[in-house]
């Protein structure tokens, strides 16, 4: 699978995967600002796929 066929969001889950923490850790970060999210109308976590490959490359861990 190519980057360009991604989803450009990412759930809880997926990001949790991504850091190898539990998704109730992704979720921390999102309420203290340390990974921006969106919510979706039924109010659930979205993260932009740019924004946590930034974190990601930088070798950053909101942690």
């Amino acid at each position: 699978m190519r980057n360009d066929d991604l989803p450009d969001l990412l759930t809880t889950a997926e990001v949790a995967t991504m850091f190898r923490v539990a998704r109730s850790t992704v979720s921390g970060w999102a309420a203290r600002g340390l990974l921006p999210s969106a919510r979706t109308p039924s109010g659930r976590l979205r993260f932009h796929r740019a924004d946590v490959e930034v974190v990601l490359r930088r070798g950053l861990d909101p942690r």
